[in-house]
């Protein structure tokens, strides 16, 4: 039996209908990762509830962490202020921010709407994470391409323990050329198993009060140190 519908965009499966979109979502997502839509839902029906709990207790036990899960604020066209973003100092958080989306011609509204989570603490938890993985890119100064992508995924699979995020990162990385796998073993992987143990929880840092802050002095907040390459 499904559960009941407890949010506007909510969609509640029955264990067996999460189990095949599960699995559909999967292997679509693995074999065609442009498929934003498949990504969102294999994100969440393989985000099972201890991990999702795991999270949210986490960010619980940190004072910034505890003030998000109360205030719940959302990071959306409506929350964030794009002009302002834009004349920033370079160098800033916000610019950085404003950059990235400008680059991939997108906006903080362009991320899917959670869908099949059961439980309205969780629905938040998986929330934030989609909100905020821009910014895991920003604060590791990775890019958007697919070495990029997968060392993020590997980042966050660490830090959050999300299966998409492990699955990610290790199919993404089966996924790429010769030369980047190689650089994938070599440089980054190493690089950011470190900075995923010892970076402050990134779930539990409010991003939108430190646009006007340097992405630097972010980093030295966060504990991550950019990985420099030779």
């Amino acid at each position: 039996m499904s559960a009941p519908k407890l949010y506007a965009s909510h969609v509640p499966l029955a264990p067996l209908s999460r189990l095949f979109l599960g699995i559909g979502s999967a292997v679509t997502a693995i074999t065609d990762p442009r498929r934003g839509d498949m990504v969102a839902a294999m994100g969440e029906t393989t985000a099972i509830g201890p991990v999702l709990e795991n999270i949210r207790k986490r960010m619980d036990s940190d004072i910034v962490g505890k003030r998000l899960l109360e205030e719940k604020p959302r990071i959306s066209n409506e929350t964030i202020d794009r002009k302002w973003l834009a004349d920033l100092p370079e160098g800033t958080l916000g610019k950085h921010y404003s950059n990235f989306l400008d680059r991939l011609n997108t906006s903080p509204d362009a991320r899917p709407a959670v869908k099949y989570i059961n439980d309205l603490d969780h629905l938040y938890v998986m929330q934030r994470y989609r909100e905020t993985h821009d910014f895991t890119h920003i604060a590791l100064e990775q890019k958007t391409n697919m070495l990029g992508e997968v060392t993020v995924k590997y980042f966050e699979g660490i830090q959050y323990g999300l299966p998409m995020c492990v699955s990610g990162g290790i199919f993404g990385g089966a996924r790429l050329l010769r030369k980047h796998r190689q650089e994938l073993i070599d440089k980054y992987l190493p690089w950011v198993v470190e900075q995923a143990s010892n970076a402050r929880f990134f779930m539990a840092f409010d991003w939108e009060n430190h646009f006007e802050k340097q992405l630097s002095e972010v980093q030295k907040e966060l504990n991550v140190v950019p990985l420099k390459l030779q």
